[in-house]
């Protein structure tokens, strides 16, 4: 007979901050350095990724990596609704998760969802400054084969930046039912299924599939919602269209357009960051098109509430179409339900009105990349190292132009200066001798520097000593 747990009481709940934050092929290095670096310098982030390059392009090239546009016209349609009722999106944050809070205070309403929830497993807190999201539920234990649910240790993740939009006096109880409302239930229920160590005996997609990806964050999206003021799915709106513009837009110019919707420039930079890290240089075209999943996952499912039973659903990491295949042989004695769930009849007629206010069931437009994204893209995968950058703040002509066509233009922007500046000086009667010094001295700099150093030499060369 399996040994029972004991409930938590609060002082066995650990809380204990990070210095460091999670080691992950999909986060840079030094995020913080590039977040000083542009937010206070105005020059564009160099990521050092954690893993290889390559895996970082290999990543970017995967199904879920890719950016999709089926739903940018429902992402604008709620973009659009909530800056027309809120004007921006603090107004919109204020109002739906309240005023933000300390982490003592965080700490607080933890022990308290601890509690309401009745969860008996093992949990530790980190609190970091080093993350590229919100927060993170993982989980440590035996191996799959092994299968021994009551043996793994989960630890959760939260961001103590202002990057994280739910660290708010109601948001952060709505980021607990996404992160163990959803994630945690799902991973625990997960390991007591026959499936759990075979999922393809029984049919089922693979847990880090795409499919799986989109229901699994798609549904955490949803149940983020439920303890909200709003209930729009502006945040996961928000980070859709910001991967659909990355493909229109260098870091820099994509950071200023999401000026419109947030003002804040932490928040603004966690959204750019997360797309554009999947680019080897972050002032290509495109990015990392993951985090779609959330919309994807979320419109998808309220799209389909009807046909889902949401209980099979939290008896682990399945699908929302794979649902009828686990009825006969899901346990549902051992699934344990989080506390937004436990009345499925009011559940069921949240997501409904949830639906309806985002205008899911509304004809939207349809949109497709750009040529010249489709034009980058096949240059990427073709190993073709492109020439012209999309333009920075103020780009070095060197960003603008190769190497040859740097030193060819150079050149015939130098004989043309130079010849004015000689004819001009002889008429005034200067030492020609004078003259042939300088344009010399001018010309061997004609390979390294762009237009406005060649124009500056000239002028302190040449105009300053003699005039």
């Amino acid at each position: 007979m399996r040994k029972k747990h004991k409930v938590y009481q609060s002082p066995t709940i650990r809380i204990q901050p990070m210095t460091k934050g999670l080691a992950d092929p999909e986060t840079s290095n030094n995020l913080q350095e590039q977040k000083n670096r542009f937010l206070k310098q105005g020059k564009t982030p160099v990521f050092v990724v954690a893993g290889d390059t390559s895996v970082v392009e290999e990543l970017a090239a995967k199904t879920s990596g890719k950016i999709r546009f089926d739903l940018l016209g429902e992402a604008e349609y709620i973009l659009r609704t909530v800056k027309r009722e809120f004007r921006t999106g603090e107004a919109y944050l204020d109002q739906t998760y309240g005023p933000r809070i300390s982490q003592d205070e965080a700490n607080e309403i933890l022990l308290e969802y601890i509690s309401e929830n009745n969860l008996q497993e093992s949990l530790t807190v980190y609190w970091s400054n080093e993350m590229n999201c919100s927060a993170r539920m993982i989980w440590k234990g035996y191996s799959f084969k092994c299968n021994k649910p009551e043996a793994r240790r989960y630890s959760l993740w939260l961001n103590g930046t202002d990057e994280n939009p739910y660290l708010r006096k109601f948001g952060l109880r709505c980021l607990m039912d996404h992160e163990i409302g959803t994630h945690f239930y799902r991973s625990y229920n997960d390991g007591f299924q026959p499936w759990f160590y075979d999922r393809k005996k029984f049919g089922l997609r693979g847990v880090g599939s795409f499919e799986s990806l989109c229901t699994e964050e798609g549904l955490a999206s949803i149940n983020t919602l439920l303890r909200a003021k709003e209930k729009y799915l502006w945040l996961s709106a928000l980070v859709y269209y910001t991967s659909c513009k990355s493909t229109e837009m260098n870091f820099k110019q994509l950071f200023d357009h999401l000026g419109q919707f947030l003002h804040n420039p932490e928040q603004r930079w966690k959204h750019v960051m997360r797309v554009k890290r999947g680019l080897i240089d972050s002032n290509d075209l495109g990015g990392y098109g993951k985090d779609q999943c959330y919309f994807e996952g979320a419109v998808a499912i309220l799209r389909n509430i009807d046909n889902i039973n949401f209980k099979l659903l939290m008896t682990g990491k399945i699908c929302y179409d794979e649902v009828a295949r686990v009825k006969r042989m899901a346990r549902l004695g051992s699934v344990c339900l989080p506390a937004i769930m436990q009345d499925m009849e009011s559940y069921r007629k949240q997501l409904k009105s949830i639906a309806i206010l985002n205008g899911l069931f509304f004809e939207h437009p349809s949109h497709g990349p750009s040529q010249s994204y489709l034009l980058r893209l096949k240059e990427r995968q073709s190993g073709i190292r492109k020439h012209k950058k999309v333009p920075d703040m103020w780009p070095d002509i060197q960003e603008w132009l190769s190497p040859k066509s740097l030193t060819v233009v150079s050149s015939t922007a130098v004989a043309i200066v130079l010849l004015a500046a000689a004819l001009l000086l002889l008429n005034f009667g200067a030492d020609p001798w004078q003259i042939l010094t300088a344009i010399l001295d001018c010309t061997a700099l004609v390979t390294v520097t762009a237009y406005q150093h060649i124009v500056s030499f000239c002028v302190t060369k040449i105009l300053v000593p003699i005039i």
